[in-house]
Parts: structure tokens; sequence; C-alpha cells
């Protein structure tokens, strides 16, 4: 629910509630009053009849019944309502009478006064139809004041909104923000660019970092890897020899890890921003035949439907994107499993038999994210591929479905 459908519900409920009590409290505050009136002239028109018999005058008026009674004398009136027909209208109208007992010169009289009234109902009827029409127009000016200036309240909010849904800490430009006369969109403004600022600073920090930390990586590795091959070329125990192939082969992990954040340092910079239009089912048909032997020595099989494809992109990121799919599937397919490729105008799909992931399938693309049974993974493979994705404008999804994992890029 949005914030104005919310604040305008909260208000014309806390209205309604608010004149409903009120109805209520004027309709009882009313018929007390009313009551009160009617029962002071009723006594006052009684205390006349009385003073005019004993004055020994005939006492006469409409709505009026004097009679002689053996009644005794009740001094406290009694008021009350009745029904009385309309023999010109037809119709039977409420009455509110005054009935006592006096004595007179002697005598008991039995006075009795009526005055007619509008009936309750119709107090009840006029008082509804005033709440009803109270609480439509407020409802009616409450929407359209809240969308008229709404409009203008509220249109910087969502002109930043949008901003920051677009503002990514890779953009070298600023966040835009549109200014606000109210104060606490000013707050959130001032709040806003300086933790976007912060953001884009510490993010520029870490790529430096990774940049330097990768180029300076390389020499001693280089070193070391020509250390090793040296060593393993001498005269040594069995139990040496163990060792330095342990060592050369987290040597050559290091190395793919270290070319991989290069990489990934790289695309962050948009380095590869140069494009061109690429025959994508040319590049998959070139890897499959590079790593024809790999399939092979697995006893894997590669059942392809691939069609006529063109894609614009960068040419080496096309080949690392088709290489880390393949190459990934290929990984985590047992001996003698399956890899389906497919490719379409829209499309590369490619998916290979295989256990379900022993993590979320949504951390699948994070970076340093493997599985437990392939430690000599890098972690690096899906981040890249998701990162060229993203370059490219096109979508990268996973899912697991009768026991394959299924990877499709959407162009």
């Amino acid at each position: 629910m949005k914030l104005l459908h919310r604040t305008t519900r909260d208000f014309l409920l806390a209205t309604i509630v608010i004149l409903l009590i009120t109805g209520a409290g004027l309709y009882l505050f009313l018929q007390e009053e009313v009551t009160a009136e009617m029962n002071e002239q009723l006594a006052l028109q009684a205390a006349t009849i009385s003073r005019q018999l004993e004055e020994g005058k005939d006492a006469h008026y409409l709505f009026t019944e004097i009679t002689k009674t053996t009644d005794p004398v009740r001094l406290q009136p009694v008021y009350g309502d009745t029904l009385l027909f309309d023999p010109i209208q037809k119709v039977t109208e409420d009455y509110h009478y005054l009935d006592i007992v006096k004595n007179i010169r002697g005598e008991n009289y039995h006075i009795k006064v009526m005055t007619t009234y509008i009936g309750w109902n119709e107090y009840f009827k006029m008082i509804f139809t005033a709440l009803l029409g109270t609480t439509l127009l407020l409802a009616i000016s409450s929407v359209l004041i809240t969308y008229f200036s709404s409009r203008k309240i509220w249109k910087p909010f969502f002109l930043n909104l949008e901003s920051i849904k677009n503002f990514s800490v890779t953009n070298d430009e600023a966040l835009k923000l549109y200014d606000s006369p109210i104060k606490e969109f000013k707050e959130m403004q001032h709040t806003l660019f300086d933790m976007t600022q912060r953001s884009h600073r510490e993010y520029n920090a870490l790529r430096e970092f990774t940049e330097n930390a990768s180029h300076e990586i390389q020499t001693p590795l280089g070193i070391i890897q020509s250390k090793l091959d040296r060593i393993s070329q001498l005269n040594v125990s069995e139990e040496m020899s163990r060792h330095i192939t342990q060592a050369k082969s987290g040597v050559d992990r290091l190395k793919r890890m270290n070319k991989n954040l290069l990489l990934l340092a790289k695309l962050d910079n948009n380095t590869f921003a140069d494009k061109q239009m690429i025959w994508f089912d040319e590049v998959i048909r070139q890897h499959l035949e590079t790593m024809e032997e790999l399939f092979t020595v697995k006893e894997v099989a590669a059942s392809t439907h691939i069609g006529r494809t063109s894609v614009l992109s960068n040419p080496y990121l096309c080949e690392i994107l088709v290489s880390n799919l393949i190459s990934n599937a290929l990984r985590y397919t047992e001996e003698g499993g399956l890899i389906n490729i497919s490719l379409s105008t829209d499309q590369f799909q490619i998916s290979n038999t295989g256990a379900e992931l022993d993590f979320p399938a949504e951390f699948l693309f994070d970076r340093f994210r493997k599985s437990t049974k392939h430690v000599q993974s890098t972690g690096l493979g899906l981040a890249i591929v998701q990162q060229i994705c993203q370059l490219n404008g096109w979508k990268v999804k996973y899912h697991y479905a009768d026991q394959q994992h299924v990877f499709t890029v959407l162009f």
C-alpha cells in the first residue's frame, strides 16, 4: 500500500469514528434539551389552567383534557409520549403530554395537556443525513486535496527514489538529487548524498587495492612458479616430488584467481567498452572443439542445438563468458554425465546433470562462492559471467530441475 493511500485511509477512518461519536452525542443532547423545553412549556400551560380554574373561569385549550376525578392529588406531574390520529392528514402523530391531579377549590381535577413535536425518528434521519453528507464531502475533498497537493509535495521524493534505483558505485557520476522545501525530505537528501559519496569512495579504494594487489602478486607468483619448475627437474625423493606438485597446484590456483580478480576489476572499470557484432554460435563451436578432449577423458556426452546467432559485445568477453559456463558445466558433471547446449536468437542455455547445490541458489553468482566438493575452483567464474551479462545488458538465470543445473543467458 502506498503511503498516500495509507494516510488518506487512516484520516477517513478517524473522521468517520469522530463523526459517529459526535452524531450520537448531538442526538442525545438535542433529545434532552428539547424534552426539557417541552416539559417546561407543558408545566406552564398546566399552571395557567389551574389558575383559571381557581378564578372560576373556563379553561379550554387545544389538546387539553380537564376532568373532575376522585383520584388522589398527585403533586408530581407525569410526563410521557402518546400517539393521536390526525383526521385531517389521516396519519398518526407523536405527542408529548403532562398528566397531573390537583385540588382546586375543594375538588380534584385531572389535568392533561399535550403538545405535538417532530418524532425522534425524524431527528435521527436528519442527523444521519447530515453526517453522511459530511463524510462523503470530507472523503471526496480529502482525495482531491491529497492527489493535487501530493503531486507537488512528493515529486522530489519520487525523482530522488528513481535516482537511487539507477545509482551504482561503479559510476563516477555523483548521485543527482532534487531539492525539496520539506524539512524531512531535505534531511533525507543530505543523508543519501553523504552515504552514496562514502560508498563510492570506499568502492574506489577497494578497487584500486584489488588492482594494485593483483599486479604486485603477478611477479612473485611467476618467480615461485619458475623456482618450482626448476626444483621439480632435480633428483628429489618421491615425498618431496609430491610436495612440489601440491605447491605447483596451489600456485596455479592462485594465478587463476589473480587473473580473474584483475578481469573483474577491469569489468568494474568498464575497460571493455568497445563492442562489435559477433557470431555467438562460432564462439561456442570453437570452445567445444578446444575442450573436446576434456569431454572424452571425463566420458561426458554433449548434446548441442546451436542456431546461427549474432550479438553485440566485446569479443574477448564473449569468449570468457562461453568458456566459464562450459568449464563450469564440465567441472560439476560427473563421469558419464550429459551436457546440453542450445542457442537461439534470444538466449543461450547450457545444462548439465549433477547433484543439487549444497548452498542456497541465490548465492551462486556471488564472488568466491563454490561447492565444498570442488575446493580447487576459484569461485569467481560465475561472478565474471554475471558481470559480463550486466555490462552487455543481458540477464543470466539459474534453476535446478530434473537433476540438471540449467544456466540461461537472455540477450
